[in-house]
């Protein structure tokens, strides 16, 4: 993501992003036991820190940097890449093993579980009832998403408004909350961060299709159906086979020979073009502009 050069010469935001770092490490550490020393492996695997980040710049450059906020929506994030990996039986993640085939299913359950109690602590601790209410509801959108695609997994019959509802709760409202927490409440802020995160959904599942594992730390195939395959399979019968349970292998080459990564390509655009129309006069509206550019572009 080069466009985010410019996002991360942001004046406070390097001093931010190590000061979350350490915030992180102290978090996971609260309790000993092995559900910590699991969940401090998933946390050394690393990440993008996006949602702190979004966190950063939708605050007022006059208060202090939301720390909590920030370590907060990260460790939910972790949770969920603990269990989705676990549910869809994911043995690499970001280049490592995954938790689950390291240190068996149960433990990988414990570690996510104790994640999100992690992330509830962070927030608990500033007294802020209204922050932790809002992140629950984030974490409530978050398990309907998950219900969701476990029913959507082998429907080629899918809708492309179905698939962009599971994308708002599995990935927008996490996005709508960070820039929520960080903003103190701004609404608009929060119609940023929802469709920002749609369009990061659609990017990420493009890279997916092409087999980008680098860029999108998943096994390629691993969360179906997906934008692209639900246009190619529109056009060819071996991908709407393959989404149906058939074999993936062929299929996701296939989708290259359809109009479906240039279709969901302009859907990412859209709705990051979306996510630009709710900012206003933020102080740091230049650099959430270029955020919603960079999202995308990585998927071009």
């Amino acid at each position: 993501m080069n466009a985010l050069a410019a996002v991360d010469a942001t004046p406070g935001l390097s001093a931010y992003l190590a000061e979350l770092e350490v915030r992180l490490a102290r978090a996971v550490e609260r309790r000993e036991g092995f559900a910590a020393e699991v969940a401090d492996e998933a946390l050394c695997a690393g990440g993008k820190r996006l949602r702190p980040l979004l966190c950063f710049l939708a605050a007022p450059s006059t208060i202090e940097p939301p720390l909590a906020p920030g370590v907060a929506v990260e460790l939910v994030h972790m949770a969920t890449l603990v269990h989705d990996d676990l549910v869809d039986g994911a043995r690499m993640r970001r280049g490592v093993p995954s938790a689950w085939s390291v240190f068996g299913a149960d433990a990988a359950l414990a570690a996510g579980d104790y994640l999100f109690a992690c992330a509830f602590a962070e927030l608990a601790d500033t007294g802020d009832s209204r922050a932790v209410a809002l992140l629950a509801d984030a974490c409530l959108a978050l398990a309907r998403g998950e219900a969701m695609q476990r029913r959507q997994t082998r429907n080629p019959e899918t809708t492309i408004d179905d698939y962009l509802t599971r994308c708002a709760l599995k990935t927008g409202k996490l996005f709508e909350a960070a820039c929520l927490l960080g903003s103190g409440g701004v609404p608009s802020l929060g119609r940023y961060g929802l469709a920002l995160g749609i369009a990061f959904q659609i990017a990420d599942d493009i890279l997916d299709c092409a087999g980008q594992t680098q860029e999108t730390g998943k096994i390629p195939g691993s969360d179906l159906p997906t934008m692209p395959l639900l246009y190619a399979a529109q056009e060819d019968e071996i991908v709407r086979a393959a989404l149906a349970g058939g074999p993936l292998d062929g299929a996701l080459a296939r989708v290259a020979a359809t109009e479906a990564l240039e279709r969901s390509r302009a859907a990412a655009l859209d709705y990051a073009a979306k996510a630009r129309s709710h900012l206003g006069a933020e102080p740091r509206r230049e650099e959430l502009e270029t955020l919603t550019y960079a999202v995308v572009d990585r998927a071009s």
